[in-house]
């Protein structure tokens, strides 16, 4: 016997329409392009959308139109994803940060035929349109200035698309199984790979992100204030685009400002209560709050993902009275992990509740499944002790990436991280699989060492990475930045890390570098290093 219940598919365009019809007033806040805020709610973001999607299909355009956005967290690019994703046609949100030469392929292998950009993408957008064909509309997200003058072949703004067009429009229904918004890896190990969600996904992400124990900070909808400070291009920003109408969020985005002080002064200014960012990025608020005597009181939650957090900037963030939320996800799987603790540290002590935030990414979540396998592919138990390749499968999780074959879809994804997986259903992200380093046949856990070394009160930010060694085939790499005007000698640093780590692990390597490089989402960019210190290191050691 089959359920009786009503088959209506998981559609994006019904989630604006949710917001718009029963938490209409609550607002949307975006730093623009030009610098100025507006202000808007989730009424007026359907009835743009609404207005946007009645342009394109009278423009031309249709659901196999592959749209692209070249663009940062402003309300014009919240427009445009419903706008796009309501009329069944897919979204792929260009990383700005990428290289012309990533860009381009991405374009290609999407097959994308309309881009909207703006004020600060323009040039790049020109570069992009003097390497590919592929894009034969240009679509400028204007601020109300006129169009500005461009070298693009074929260009408008958005306010001409839509000039004389209203916003009467119904949705158009269509299998939820159909791809919505595609986001890249911002290929630092390669070329990015390409991960198409389905309205289905993210509609089952947007409820999973705000299950009412995933960041164990629950309030009544209209009380949270969400910022993603990680860009839209990145995951969805984070999901929030999504979670926060479903759930009738005030929703700020930041715009093309991602600098420390402009997220400080918006954070502030609108009473952002929970926001999300990688270590490096919560670091500079921090510091800039501090600088600037901010207390930053709003601030309940702090969502921290992307590597581990160090103990410094933990005990920064409690000390300001945020809960500090540690998850793990990828893009392939957004929010694999939620953040509350486990039944068995409900009423633990702040020792152990820090210990676990140090320590663990998170527990297992409802919409992914997560098991560790060893080398041989053989399953390893959930003990706390075990560690092996981490992978994961669900509803939310990519089966396969753009351009590759049905035929290589895989049952469980193989996510590069190294874990282990407690009988509490919390994990710990022991190293990537690249980024192990092996050392006379043991793992040295590369995290464990970087938060040893950043536990100096002169260290910045800290990098281990592998480099040969002719007797135990792999030895850490240590490099650091500093803060300003403090310095600390590699062998001073050697011995404040040994008071945390085995000694045969402490690196007989430590460069003190000026800056360290980050990739797109504000992580050390691993792959950068070894280009720029280990292979020159290696070249110097054989000469």
């Amino acid at each position: 016997m089959q359920g009786l219940m009503m088959d209506l598919p998981m559609l994006l365009s019904r989630l604006i329409d949710y917001a718009a019809d029963h938490h209409g007033e609550t607002e949307v806040v975006s730093r623009q392009i030009n610098g100025s805020v507006e202000r808007s709610n989730w009424r007026a973001v359907r009835s743009r959308s609404k207005q946007l999607a009645k342009s394109l299909l009278a423009a031309g355009f249709n659901s196999s139109t592959h749209f692209s956005s070249l663009t940062w967290n402003t309300i014009n690019h919240l427009e445009v994803f419903y706008g796009v994703l309501g009329i069944g046609s897919p979204l792929h949100t260009l990383n700005p940060r990428l290289t012309v030469q990533d860009l381009c392929y991405m374009i290609e292998l999407m097959e994308d035929k309309v881009c909207f950009y703006d004020s600060d993408t323009q040039p790049l957008a020109e570069e992009i349109d003097r390497h590919t064909d592929f894009i034969t509309q240009w679509i400028y997200l204007d601020e109300g200035e006129d169009l500005p003058a461009s070298t693009l072949r074929n260009y408008m703004s958005l306010s001409m698309l839509k000039d004389g067009v209203d916003d009467q429009f119904e949705w158009p229904v269509f299998d939820e199984r159909d791809a919505a918004t595609v986001c890249f890896t911002s290929g630092t190990t390669g070329r990015p790979k390409g991960v198409a969600y389905s309205h289905r996904s993210l509609t089952l992400c947007a409820m999973n992100m705000t299950m009412v124990d995933m960041y164990g900070s629950a309030r009544n909808g209209e009380l949270v204030c969400a910022m993603p400070v990680a860009p839209i291009f990145h995951a969805n920003g984070w999901m929030m685009p999504f979670s926060a109408p479903m759930n009738g969020h005030k929703l700020v985005l930041p715009g093309r400002d991602f600098s420390p002080a402009a997220i400080v002064e918006l954070i502030s200014q609108e009473g952002v209560t929970i926001a999300g960012a990688v270590p490096t990025v919560w670091n500079d608020i921090i510091a800039t709050a501090d600088n600037s005597n901010i207390s930053l009181p709003s601030l309940s939650t702090a969502l921290v993902a992307g590597t581990a957090i160090p103990e410094k900037l933990y005990d920064l963030l409690e000390g300001r009275g945020m809960g500090v939320r540690t998850t793990w996800g990828m893009t392939e799987v957004p929010g694999a992990t939620r953040a509350s603790l486990p039944p068995t540290a409900g009423d633990a002590d702040k020792a152990n509740i820090r210990n676990i935030a140090l320590n663990r990414q998170g527990r297992v979540g409802f919409q992914a499944d997560l098991r560790i396998i060893d080398g041989n592919g053989n399953r390893l138990p959930h003990d706390g002790v075990a560690s092996g390749i981490l992978q994961v499968r669900g509803p939310i999780v990519a089966a396969r990436y753009v351009g590759e074959l049905e035929s290589q879809s895989v049952d469980w994804l193989d996510t590069g991280d190294i874990a282990v997986i407690y009988p509490d259903s919390t994990i710990q992200i022991v190293d990537r699989a690249k980024d192990v380093i092996k050392s006379g046949g043991e793992w040295i856990s590369s995290p464990q060492l970087e938060a040893a070394a950043v536990s100096h009160p002169s260290v910045n930010l800290a990098a281990a990475v592998a480099t040969p060694h002719p007797r135990w085939q792999e030895r850490p790499f240590l490099l650091c930045t500093l803060n300003t005007g403090n310095t600390v000698t590699a062998d001073e640093l050697r011995l404040h890390m040994a008071k945390s780590l085995a000694k045969w692990w402490l690196p007989e390597d430590i460069k003190f570098i000026d800056e360290m490089p980050l990739t797109a989402t504000g992580k050390i960019n691993k792959v950068r290093l070894r280009e720029l210190y280990v292979q020159v290191d290696a070249i110097q050691q054989q000469a």
